[in-house]
């Protein structure tokens, strides 16, 4: 009998949000962990190929998302367009060939709106075009944790593909709603956010001082911080009471639970096996959340496990 699969959901801070790269031996020990923990998969927050190409093709509010690496890919999939015939589907087969060349597969993802599975494989293509060359150059400069902590250790590991789950479908917004309503909101809930989003930028400064994020990111990950995360996150819309803030707060909502959907297909295809998926911490409560009950055959657990391996 096959046992249960084992999904561990590691919530970070969000790296490349500062405009300076954060210092690649405050990484090294998060990477280590996993590696050294030997996830079957891992899944990352940025959208997939196919809600990407949904996105584009709807247009209106979707094609000027700025969020999920849309743009990212899309400027990938531009840059490999001249080189191949593929449509979104057939890309796929191309890109999970492993008896085609890996420049052909480095296309094929492209082509399939997933740069972060095709810079996996671009490192053993050596004939690459230029221009796809230079657009997955741009996405790794981006410096997020999707490339600097999945991408990296994915490649110790020998995985040739990273799983996409984020998904903004919900809607991008009520377009009733006027700019000064939803800034005005925004302002009231950030102003009175501020001391705890202090607190967690102190301890940012000072893992990075201290040379390790790992520390701070495991903390990030117990009980009481993952339930703090929610009450600021989650807590503030809904004391609002207003009808805006009760609208953002179902759209919040809603991405978590597309998200766990996603995430719950990527672990039916590793039965038995382990499943990392790293996100931004405030998706950490609403995911375990929407994927605690009811799921017989996999075992949420915990990110303490990075620590023994």
């Amino acid at each position: 009998m096959i046992r249960n699969t084992r999904l561990v959901v590691f919530g970070v801070t969000h790296l490349g949000r500062r405009g300076v790269p954060e210092p690649d031996e405050a990484l090294a020990g998060v990477v280590d962990r996993i590696v050294q923990w030997r996830p079957d998969a891992i899944a990352v927050e940025v959208l997939p190929g196919d809600v990407v190409d949904s996105h584009l093709r709807l247009g209106g509010p979707y094609a000027g998302m700025r969020v999920g690496g849309l743009s990212e890919a899309a400027t990938c999939a531009e840059a490999a367009g001249p080189y191949h015939d593929w449509d979104l589907w057939q890309a796929r087969a191309v890109g999970a060939d492993r008896g085609r060349s890996a420049t052909e597969r480095v296309l094929a993802w492209c082509a399939a709106y997933e740069p972060y599975t095709a810079l996996l494989l671009a490192r053993t293509a050596s004939d690459l075009p230029a221009q796809v060359r230079t657009a997955l150059d741009a996405v790794v400069a981006k410096g997020s944790e999707v490339w600097r902590i999945a991408g990296v250790a994915a490649g110790h590991l020998g995985l040739d593909r990273l799983y996409p789950f984020d998904d903004h479908s919900e809607g991008p917004g009520g377009q009733d709603v006027t700019d000064s309503e939803h800034s005005d909101l925004m302002a009231s809930l950030a102003e009175r956010a501020q001391p705890r989003v202090s607190r967690i930028e102190a301890e940012l400064d000072e893992a990075l001082n201290n040379g390790d994020l790992w520390p701070l990111w495991r903390r990030l990950n117990t009980p009481e911080r993952v339930a703090a995360s929610e009450e600021l996150e989650s807590g503030l819309f809904f004391e609002s009471g207003t009808p805006l803030a009760r609208r953002l707060l179902g759209e919040w909502r809603a991405r978590n639970l597309l998200m766990a959907g996603r995430l719950r297909a990527v672990t039916a295809l590793h039965p038995g096996r382990r499943v990392l998926a790293i996100v931004g911490q405030a998706h950490k409560g609403p995911l375990e959340a929407a994927l605690r009950p009811g799921q017989s055959d996999v075992d949420l657990a915990d990110v303490a496990e990075l620590d023994a391996g």
